[in-house]
């Protein structure tokens, strides 16, 4: 068919790679099978996944400087030779001991920091939420990913029956031109036009056949499927009115797209920082307390005697080479960078709905002209048929008729895919998923 390649090349190049995970499903899935299965054994999603937990053990790393730390320590020294004092009257004085034992238990609290500390907390808090984010905007990104590969496969199911059903008009059609030209009523021109059709056909399936491999491999391997599962698909090309009303949904699509969630969580970790900025200029105190044992104090030099040393510590930037200065600065630059990044994010959210909603208006009106055409290439073959019994008309004629039948109904086809496809984008421009619930109304071109 003249409209067949276009569309297979189109289809060829939805195939990124991914690591394949083991996986046997061989029942049907539909197109939320397809979905539920990629989201569950993706190997991209669950490095994410992994990732959001380190941030989390770093808001807990943070938290630890708001907790007193303790530690203890043991030392022994033995020192040769000693030291000693002659003193007339009162013998020989050493001046230390020879072993040395020294135990101890430190604390140190951090008593005042300006809050930095929490401030620090609250960064790593919203780097686990951006973490989160690229989460959530991975996922969106896996599922449309698999249902596109979902009815692209059922696109070139049924394109290949198309064929299938096509071939067989013509190997009917050259039986009979073999017929009548063994009898004399018809001429070799019928016989090898219509072998040239059929071999066009048949090159025609092979090329569809290649494409539908390897949309299956990808799927396989984006779902983590077995190479050699079976491949089942249960699933429809529906016809449903939909609201195409631009504001509405460029209004929600900014609030549920997860880019739009992912710009807030930026915005806050950059004010965040900023304000950390401003921090350091804060004197930080803390309490220092030893506690413990040791030997070594005169007159009795040998025995271990507790002893305990407390302070309090200030600790007050006083200059830092403009180090404060420079974080602003570039806090207030990340700052300006998330704002001109909103907006980018806004004019890109009204392109994609407007784009998807003038791709979805063109799929409905061409769908509806090819239904018409639909109606008519039928009409025409009856007409031919009839014509062609009564002797009116060649067989070649006729092949031509069939022809146009078959392509109309492959652009009905076409049409309906490239309808879904279009609706698909429209509801990842919209910030929905991109599966759901079945409809409940709706013409249907269920596949076969």
């Amino acid at each position: 068919m003249r409209h067949v390649l276009p569309t297979v090349l189109i289809i060829g190049l939805l195939s990124p790679a991914f690591a394949a995970v083991q996986a046997a499903p061989s029942e049907t899935l539909t197109v939320d099978d397809v979905v539920r299965l990629v989201l569950a054994r993706n190997s991209s999603l669950k490095e994410v996944e992994d990732a959001v937990e380190v941030f989390r053990a770093k808001v807990d790393e943070s938290r630890a400087a708001l907790l007193p730390g303790i530690r203890g320590e043991a030392s022994y020294a033995r020192i040769d030779p000693l030291q000693s004092l002659t003193v007339p009257g009162m013998g020989t004085l050493s001046l230390y001991p020879e072993n040395n034992y020294d135990i101890h238990t430190s604390l140190h609290q951090m008593l005042y920091d300006g809050k930095k500390t929490r401030t620090a907390i609250d960064l790593a808090g919203a780097e686990v939420e951006g973490a989160v984010d690229r989460g959530e905007i991975l996922k969106r990104d896996l599922e449309f990913q698999a249902a596109q590969f979902f009815y692209a496969i059922l696109f070139l199911q049924e394109s290949i029956r198309v064929q299938n059903d096509h071939l067989k008009t013509l190997d009917d059609h050259l039986a009979i031109a073999r017929k009548k030209l063994e009898i004399g009523t018809a001429i070799e021109l019928e016989v090898l036009n219509t072998q040239v059709r059929i071999a066009a056909v048949r090159n025609q399936v092979t090329d569809l056949e290649n494409a539908l491999q390897k949309q299956e491999v990808a799927l396989r391997r984006l779902a983590g499927i077995e190479g050699s599962a079976p491949l089942r698909l249960q699933g429809e090309f529906t016809r449903q009115s939909i609201g195409l009303d631009a504001d509405v949904l460029i209004s929600g699509a900014l609030e549920k797209r997860p880019e739009g969630k992912a710009l807030q969580t930026l915005k806050r970790a950059a004010e965040i920082q900023a304000q950390l900025a401003g921090l350091r200029a804060m004197p930080v105190v803390s309490f220092n307390l030893v506690v413990g044992a040791k030997n070594g104090y005169i007159p009795d030099l040998n025995p271990l005697k507790l002893n305990f040393v407390a302070a309090l510590q200030a600790d007050v930037p006083i200059f830092e080479g403009n180090l404060t200065k420079s974080l602003k600065a570039e806090a207030a630059a990340n700052l300006k960078t998330v704002e001109d990044r909103r907006k980018e994010l806004e004019d890109l959210v009204r392109s994609d709905v407007e784009q998807a909603i003038s791709d979805v208006t063109a799929s409905e009106r061409k769908l509806e002209t090819v239904e018409v055409n639909i109606g008519q290439a039928r009409k025409a073959l009856e007409f031919a048929k009839a014509r062609y019994e009564a002797g009116t008309l060649t067989n070649l004629e006729v092949l031509d008729t069939e022809e146009a039948r078959s392509d109309a109904e492959f652009m009905r086809l076409q049409a309906l895919y490239k309808l879904v496809v279009s609706r698909l984008s429209l509801r990842r421009a919209a910030g929905d998923r991109a599966a759901g619930p079945s409809p409940e109304k709706g013409d249907t071109e269920p596949r076969r």
